[in-house]
């Protein structure tokens, strides 16, 4: 490995990839290894030459080509929008659960003045300060 041309995460990629390829084409070894000794040959392309190449086959396909580049670039952003709304349920669950301690414990507050608790009392039993425990009396007043 000492003289190869490639760093050892380039192999290891590639090995990964030929499989894939072969899978994908359904070729046999030996011609799944020719079309990777062109893809070498082609990689080695000047960039003038290597954007006429791509633009031959984006024609011949009939424009549909997706280049590696781009299904990598694909697959990271479904995969990061995946993550994102993984994230956004998890985001989404707490931000529930806390508006639901919430709603309970102004529906103690609620209870607790009905019952004729003290302020002192109830603002101790619900964490409230004492404008919100006054707040949550005068909406309960008006109904």
């Amino acid at each position: 490995m000492e003289n190869s041309k490639y760093e050892k995460k380039e192999i290891i990629s590639g090995r990964m990839n030929f499989n894939v390829m072969k899978d994908r084409l359904q070729l046999d070894k030996k011609d799944l290894l020719t079309l990777f000794i062109f893809m070498d040959h082609m990689i080695k392309l000047e960039s003038h030459y290597q954007k006429e190449f791509d633009q031959e086959i984006k024609n011949w396909e009939g424009g549909t080509m997706i280049t590696y580049e781009d299904e990598l670039k694909q697959e990271a952003r479904e995969e990061g929008r995946k993550e994102g709304r993984e994230e956004g349920r998890k985001e989404g669950l707490q931000e529930g659960k806390r508006e639901g301690r919430q709603e309970g414990k102004i529906e103690i507050t609620r209870n607790l003045i009905k019952l004729g608790a003290s302020l002192d009392f109830i603002k101790k039993a619900t964490g409230f300060s004492e404008k919100k425990v006054l707040e949550i009396k005068e909406k309960l007043e008006k109904e």
